[in-house]
């Protein structure tokens, strides 16, 4: 049986996942001089993302941490002036949630014992089957304290 080949030689091997390489390598550095110029508080809602033409696009979690960022504008601009940065773009990208029993559903209304027995009554009275059907199943959300 032939020995696996090392994803390494596979990876050195196609100029395209070289590049991709060392793009992730040069913004690791990249993200890493730019918490050296700011403050603590603000290094885990930015990211920078691209560099190029002058201009340093970073990315920031919300509108506020934009704002902070940008009242450090000069002092980034300063720091990466060996790679004649003129200028910053910010731009926002909100935190996405992994989860979704981060973000509960909105509790759904219920309605009076008086209220589902108005619905069935006029659900009897329709001829229309899907209409009867929803405003049966509208009237089984009734409180349990009325």
């Amino acid at each position: 049986m032939k020995a696996p080949t090392p994803l390494k030689k596979i990876l050195d091997s196609k100029p395209t996942t070289q590049r991709l390489i060392q793009q992730v390598s040069k913004l690791k550095r990249l993200n890493h001089r730019l918490a050296g110029l700011l403050p603590t508080a603000i290094a885990q809602h930015y990211k920078i993302a691209t560099i190029g033409r002058g201009v340093l696009t970073i990315l920031c979690s919300s509108s506020a941490w934009a704002a902070r960022l940008r009242l450090q504008q000069a002092k980034i601009i300063n720091g990466f002036q060996d790679l004649e940065i003129h200028s910053l773009a910010i731009q926002i990208e909100p935190v996405k949630a992994n989860n979704i029993a981060d973000h509960p559903r909105k509790p759904t209304t219920k309605m009076s014992q008086q209220t589902s027995k108005l619905l069935i009554d006029l659900s009897e009275t329709t001829s229309d089957q899907k209409l009867k059907q929803a405003l049966e199943r509208l009237s089984k959300r009734t409180s349990k304290f009325s």
